[in-house]
């Protein structure tokens, strides 16, 4: 009998655990529907919320409801996209009138000042001088802290001395002279601002002559794209400039960043910066100078330009380009930094390496490969032979041997 007792106890005690706890409902509201929690959250949350998804799935969102639609107008991160341009042909076409509304949106926007754009980004091309207007409009009525410009250019309406059709050795010839014949702009900043990036898609895009009330606050600048860098975008006085990043570009001669155009710059970034030819009749000599009293960081890195391949790989040739050397070494490298603490060196090369002078290095990173060259169909094989890797690593790190006081050695790989 105890046994039964205690089986119908423990039977009735598992019935109980099975059931499951009673759900608590939504109390309906008076059209009979669920209350809906995220409408009763403040704005200024679905706006921060709103503001973590990429800008065109918060567009969307804006077919919700009205509320929704006024939340995307308040966004801080604003992204207007002109036109744009695909691999070969134009996606859309260039609207005037459809400009003109998102300027007078913008300008509803900015009439108040309640809710500011903290980073404007445009798209838009260049070779349209419709869009070229309309967004120095939009940067003067956003008065955003960042600019994020992306130029683009058809390559197929630019006037060319030449047929469209004519063949390679004439176009490479008409392209030579292309940067000569790209329009030269300049670009207005104001005076909130404080970041300004510039990203060309084309060789025809120049770099831009910057001016304005924003360049004596600007304090971040990144060139990067397919662009000619010339020394005279370099010259532009900022002196609050303190991050500087250069990418994709291509030297046609020496360039030097100095203080006495930056004199507070602090971080310079130099990635993937090539030369403009190799040819064996021609060759560019294009050398790189800093010098800059405040500097405390150096990054050079330029694996799209100057990597090299095992002699055991299988050998591979590349089109000529048009604005870039299939390999990249610069005729001379100059540094001048008293106070520099962060120096890195990846996959460059150059024929000559000067270091006046650098402060207590914290961290040196030197990266030099041997191998086989990249080569067009017109070059013959060509090597960084292990003598020639080992004279340049022995320039760096000699030059560097000032400033190179680590207070243990166990990290010091070779």
């Amino acid at each position: 009998m105890v046994r039964e007792d205690q089986l119908e106890k423990d039977k009735g005690g598992h019935k109980a655990a099975m059931e499951k706890p009673p759900q608590q409902q939504t109390e309906p509201t008076e059209e009979g529907e669920e209350e809906d929690h995220t409408s009763r959250l403040p704005d200024d949350i679905l706006v921060g919320i709103l503001s973590l998804c990429g800008y065109d799935d918060a567009v969307r969102t804006a077919s919700v409801s009205r509320r929704w639609e006024r939340l995307v107008a308040q966004l801080p991160d604003l992204t207007l996209c002109l036109s744009i341009l695909a691999y070969t042909t134009a996606i859309g076409t260039p609207c005037e009138r459809r400009l003109r509304s998102l300027a007078c949106t913008l300008r509803r926007r900015c009439r108040d000042g309640a809710h500011p754009v903290r980073t404007l980004q445009l798209v838009y091309r260049k070779d349209v001088p419709m869009e070229c207007r309309h967004v120095d409009d939009f940067i003067a009525l956003a008065h955003a802290q960042k600019l994020v410009l992306h130029a683009q250019w058809d390559t197929n309406v630019v006037p060319a001395d030449g047929d469209a059709d004519s063949d390679d050795d004439e176009a490479a010839g008409n392209a030579d002279d292309t940067d000569e014949n790209a329009s030269a702009w300049s670009l207005e900043l104001p005076p909130a601002m404080t970041e300004l990036k510039v990203v060309p898609y084309s060789y025809e895009v120049r770099p831009p002559h910057i001016h304005g009330a924003g360049v004596g606050t600007l304090r971040s600048l990144a060139l990067v794209g397919f662009t000619v860098l010339r020394q005279d975008f370099l010259l532009t006085s900022t002196p609050s400039l303190e991050d500087l990043h250069i990418g994709d570009c291509t030297l046609p001669d020496s360039i030097e960043v100095t203080s006495a155009a930056m004199p507070r710059l602090e971080h310079l970034r130099i990635t993937d910066v090539s030369v403009m030819t190799e040819d064996v009749e021609e060759i560019t000599r294009a050398g790189i100078s800093v010098l800059a009293d405040e500097l405390r960081t150096l990054r050079m890195s330029c694996h799209m330009c100057s990597s090299t391949k095992p002699t055991s790989a299988p050998e591979m040739r590349c089109l000529n380009m048009r604005f870039s050397a299939s390999f990249t070494s610069y005729s001379c490298f100059r540094l001048r930094a008293p106070r520099l603490s962060v120096f890195e060196w990846r996959c460059c090369y150059a024929d000559e390496v000067r270091v006046d002078s650098v402060g207590r290095l914290s961290d040196v990173a030197v990266e030099i490969a041997a191998g086989r060259k990249p080569m067009t169909y017109r070059q013959e094989c060509r090597y960084v032979t292990v003598q020639q890797r080992d004279k340049l690593m022995t320039d760096i790190l000699h030059a560097l041997m000032p400033g190179l006081q680590p207070r243990s050695w166990e990290n010091v790989k070779g």
